[in-house]
């Protein structure tokens, strides 16, 4: 890690751009069961440029919260706290704005809250999703002034907004989008091409563009993007797979999640 960390340094200089450590963290992330085994007392430094970067348990990666588990719960609690105080901010204006303002206003404060970088957490617990419920239905609520028991569902339907749990859903619209770029796109990093490969062993799989799983036999490995990427890909009519266009392919998707 510190000989990486010494040629990103040097390579900075090179280029003249600057990386202050002083706001770098460090985390070590994996299942439970091997983080028991961890001596976290006696972990070597991470070091860069002489400055000792701290272990945390949570850090910040591009506005996603990780914890050493990846469990998403600090991610989510984050989400709870941005949208109530973006619409605490807004509930003071809903007696005044129109209802067609008050969509807008949910659509680019609140709900472009929800939706970042969804595609980056599929596997979250029913109580996570519950409470992404919850949120999305208090954006409902800012909308048309409702209190706080009652029903949003024949709102939601005015709104042609989808329960969160068919809005996650769409979530595999992304991550297929991304494996087929990955797949496809000649300018794609060599590190991402090299993670997935598909089945020689005969040439039938060659044409139906069917990729090999990649060896995992831990529950935590099972959520990561190219274990559940590759489950997704090889579930898609061969016909799907076969799409000669990034536009042709996403549009070919999203029919056929909405047939099923």
């Amino acid at each position: 890690m510190n000989s990486d960390l010494s040629n990103i340094s040097e390579w900075s200089r090179q280029y003249g751009l600057k990386v202050n450590p002083v706001k770098s963290q460090a985390i070590i992330i994996g299942n439970p069961g091997l983080g028991v085994r961890v001596d976290w007392q006696n972990l070597p430094p991470v070091v860069y440029n002489g400055v000792t970067i701290p272990y945390c348990d949570t850090v910040k990666d591009l506005g996603l919260h990780l914890d050493k588990q990846l469990s998403w719960s600090v991610h989510v609690n984050v989400l709870s706290r941005r949208m109530f105080a973006t619409i605490r901010s807004l509930r003071r204006l809903r007696s005044v704005l129109p209802i067609p303002t008050k969509v807008m206003f949910a659509h680019s404060l609140i709900l472009s809250i929800l939706d970042y970088a969804d595609a980056s957490y599929l596997n979250l617990t029913e109580d996570q999703l519950n409470k992404l419920e919850r949120l999305q239905n208090l954006a409902i609520r800012f909308i048309f002034g409702l209190r706080k028991y009652h029903h949003v569902s024949e709102f939601r339907l005015k709104l042609k907004w989808l329960p969160i749990r068919l809005r996650r859903d769409l979530v595999v619209l992304f991550v297929l989008s991304l494996l087929y770029c990955v797949l496809f796109n000649p300018k794609t990093p060599s590190y991402l091409k090299e993670k997935f490969n598909f089945l020689e062993s005969d040439l039938r799989s060659c044409r139906t563009l069917t990729l090999s799983m990649s060896f995992h036999k831990t529950k935590f490995y099972k959520h990561s993007f190219i274990v559940q990427a590759t489950e997704l890909w090889n579930a898609l009519p061969i016909s799907i797979r076969q799409s000669r266009s990034l536009d042709i392919f996403k549009n070919a998707v999203k029919a056929y999640y909405l047939e099923q």
